[in-house]
């Protein structure tokens, strides 16, 4: 994973413009309401779901691939006075003496991993650092042919924001296009300044399908437990916007 929008130079910016998904954090602060393991978070960031679930009183590592994201985690932490284990590593090869009773993909992390074989290669891995009774939870986008249809690389309005040490209003405007041979996602987030100023952020994502996910996980010893259609825990249907699963080991 190598866009820049997850590293050094913008990770500064992420939480100005990126948000997450609606109830995310809730949903995993009810789901380990009373849960006793130790929970990785693969993908942390900057600790948006982090630093709830460490308020909570929850034993979480975060994991991320930059290691600026983690920075600004470990500030915030700071900040909360809550103490936060870190680790700058790949999902796909991270090694790690500890075994987890959950292990969290948050915020569509695995749609950065592109290839089948490093998808299984980094389910595998997750795997052995599983607890034989824990469980894995992620979540995906659930690709709309609506939303793939307007996928026109042309520029949109997308909000107005204030950024620190910055005078004025940045506005910003999105683009994205479809591959649909190559399944992936292409989007740019263009970054205006009150001097006229304009910088661009390129994000790529692989989308996935939802029983492509079920047969990625079946490969590598998963079994499905419960598959949502939101993180209201609603079923997943034709117009769901997320496939979120929880799964265990066989």
């Amino acid at each position: 994973m190598t866009e820049e929008i997850y590293h050094n130079k913008f990770a500064p910016l992420y939480d100005f413009f990126q948000h997450g998904i609606e109830n995310d954090v809730k949903f995993y602060l009810d789901y380990f309401g009373n849960f006793k393991g130790k929970i990785l978070e693969i993908g942390a960031g900057t600790g948006r779901i982090t630093i709830p679930l460490l308020k909570q009183g929850l034993d979480v590592t975060a994991l991320d691939i930059a290691p600026k994201m983690l920075e600004i985690l470990k500030e915030k932490a700071k900040k909360e006075d809550i103490k936060v284990k870190t680790i700058h590593a790949d999902m796909i090869n991270f090694r790690l003496k500890n075994k987890f009773e959950a292990i969290i993909i948050t915020f569509r992390t695995f749609q950065h991993i592109y290839s089948v074989n490093d998808q299984l290669k980094a389910l595998k891995n997750i795997k052995k650092h599983l607890m034989p009774n824990g469980i894995l939870i992620f979540d995906a986008y659930n690709p709309s042919l609506k939303y793939i249809s307007k996928g026109d690389w042309q520029w949109h309005e997308d909000k107005i924001i204030n950024l620190p040490d910055i005078k004025g209003k940045v506005k910003i405007d999105y683009r994205n296009r479809y591959d649909m041979a190559k399944q992936m996602m292409y989007h740019e987030f263009r970054f205006t300044y009150p001097d006229g100023r304009k910088e661009i952020i390129p994000l790529k994502m692989r989308f996935f399908f939802r029983f492509e996910i079920e047969h990625l996980l079946n490969r590598t010893g998963f079994k499905v437990k419960n598959l949502y259609g939101s993180f209201n825990k609603s079923p997943f249907k034709n117009d769901s916007t997320e496939i979120i699963c929880i799964a265990s080991r066989r």
